[in-house]
């Protein structure tokens, strides 16, 4: 079960991660309205720290030899979800007028409002890699493998929140029960323990785009 269960992580953070990142457009409607400029902003934001993310869990991965870290890492991201939508519509209104019709406004309020969850879900993913690492003859295969499973999270994040969140869930219920979901795996992870491998000297942790 140690497999699935790290590749059952991997593609439910990425279909997390990208429901976020659709569901921000509407989110920021209201203040910032639907521009190219608005998309421009969500898909900088969210790049940007997919690979901070990256670099910080690859380090993390590095010095850890279980999963009980990821886990903490997954109830951060899960207690922002349950927290941002009480205060992401308050704080794009204090913004003010200035703010809401300059082109740069929208990607001020997409930092501060989604760089940080996006952030901590992208350091899962080398995380995962070094829990599922099993040897260096198979390295390629275990971490391709991994990223697909992640991809098909991301694509059912971007489906099921654009043909059903979108059109039958409001969009705090739903990014509550994604907070819900996550927080319940993170637990998960700090409460049933998975060991990675030994090392056989000198590995090296990888992240792929997109792929928590």
């Amino acid at each position: 079960m140690r497999i699935p269960a790290l590749y059952l992580t991997s593609i439910t953070c990425g279909f997390c991660l990208m429901a976020l990142e659709i569901m921000g457009a509407r989110m920021l409607f209201p203040s910032f309205g639907s521009s190219i400029d608005v998309w421009a902003a969500i898909i900088a934001v969210f790049i940007l720290s997919l690979s901070v993310g990256y670099v910080l869990g690859g380090r993390i991965a590095d010095r850890t030899t279980g999963n009980a870290t990821l886990g903490w890492v997954i109830v951060g991201a899960a207690a922002m979800y349950l927290l941002l939508p009480a205060w992401a519509q308050p704080f794009c209104e204090s913004l003010g007028k200035d703010i809401h019709t300059a082109r740069w406004g929208v990607l001020l309020a997409a930092m501060v409002l989604f760089f940080p969850p996006s952030l901590l879900l992208g350091m899962i993913s080398p995380m995962l890699v070094k829990l599922v690492f099993v040897s260096a003859e198979r390295v390629g295969t275990t971490t391709g493998t991994l990223y697909a499973i992640g991809s098909v999270g991301n694509v059912l994040g971007i489906l099921v929140t654009d043909f059903v969140l979108l059109a039958y869930v409001e969009i705090n219920p739903a990014i509550w029960a994604m907070g819900i979901v996550m927080a319940l795996l993170g637990l998960a992870h700090i409460f049933v323990r998975i060991s990675a491998a030994p090392s056989t000297g000198g590995t090296t942790t990888v992240a792929a785009a997109g792929a928590p």
